[in-house]
């Protein structure tokens, strides 16, 4: 009994349960599945309406076309109001990034590959081609396998945990690389003007690996707030709302001219594929710490007395 309360002592002061100092422990967050289940309904609705956007978009340039308008799109009341859908559906999405991990929300963008072929096929009268459905009913597949096999761990995000996982090497390199490819692509879309739908949507895809990186930080920070613990007074804070919003507006702007190029049945698809791959790669990385941690809270609780201890020469994290 002694050993016991002595052991129970050691977790609790340890795990910062009787510490004003807080533990790495402390950075882990077991979300219950409502929680997960209102983070997924949050992303499905805000897909939906960003497909819905998208194809309101897309006919503002067809109805621009068709007329003879030679004046920027953006001057369209009807591209604004499908600019303001797809607002309201990103605001979906950043608060769904509050609920739920990237790798489960990212995937779900199949919703809007579906929503969108079915807005384009019987509103816009595009074409519906075998390959289209094909790929449709791949990547209802590959969501599935992604949201029931990979690992969804959430933490609680600080500021602290942002300016530690923006600064660590993995990062840094995939960053460098990123910049690398961008200017690349943006060299052939720009100056030596080759418009294949593949540059444009690489474009898309890699700023919106910023995007993810960056909503879930700021909306993690902002839960964390207004659960009591201000995030809001550290920099890093606004260094992250500034690259949220500069990638999202360039995105709007690169997604825009493919959408008038291109058709949503071609658009839609591969910008799913795209910023899926990007956002868990860069996910993937940027989190890469909290997968480094050796021994999680709820495992140090079912070791033995003599395993604790051996193991308390190893690791600070352990106990």
């Amino acid at each position: 009994m002694a050993n016991n309360s002595t052991l129970d002592s050691v977790f609790s002061n340890r795990t910062g349960q009787n510490s004003s100092q807080p533990s790495p422990f402390t950075e882990i967050r077991e979300n219950p599945l409502k929680t997960y289940l209102l983070g997924i309904i949050i992303s499905i609705c805000g897909n939906f309406l960003i497909s819905i956007s998208l194809n309101i978009q897309k006919y503002a340039h067809m109805r621009q076309s068709q007329l003879g308008d030679s004046r920027p799109y953006y001057t369209s009341v009807l591209w604004w109001s499908g600019v303001g859908l797809m607002g309201l559906g990103e605001l979906g999405n950043f608060a769904a990034y509050g609920f739920a991990p990237a790798s489960l929300i990212a995937p779900l963008g199949c919703v809007s590959v579906i929503a969108s072929a079915v807005i384009s096929v019987v509103f816009l009268k595009e074409t519906l081609r075998a390959t289209d459905i094909v790929g449709g009913a791949l990547a209802v597949v590959g969501t599935y396998l992604l949201v029931t096999f990979a690992p969804h761990t959430s933490t609680h995000i600080t500021a602290h945990l942002v300016q530690r996982y923006a600064v660590s090497w993995q990062f840094l390199i995939y960053l460098f690389l990123e910049v690398v490819v961008f200017s690349i692509l943006l060299y052939l879309y720009k100056r030596r003007n080759i418009k294949h739908i593949t540059i444009v949507m690489l474009l898309v895809a890699l700023l919106a690996s910023l995007t993810v990186i960056s909503v879930k930080a700021v909306s993690g920070m902002i839960t964390e707030s207004l659960k009591g613990d201000l995030q809001l007074t550290y920099p890093i804070f606004y260094v992250m709302v500034v690259v949220m919003v500069a990638s999202c507006a360039f995105q709007i702007k690169f997604l825009n001219q493919a959408m008038k190029m291109f058709d949503a049945t071609e658009v839609v698809p591969i910008n799913f594929v795209f910023f899926t791959a990007s956002a868990i790669t860069a996910g993937t990385l940027f989190n890469q710490n909290s997968a480094n941690w050796p021994v999680p809270l709820q495992q140090v609780r079912c070791l033995t007395r003599t395993q604790l201890i051996g193991q308390c020469h190893y690791s600070r994290y352990v106990v």
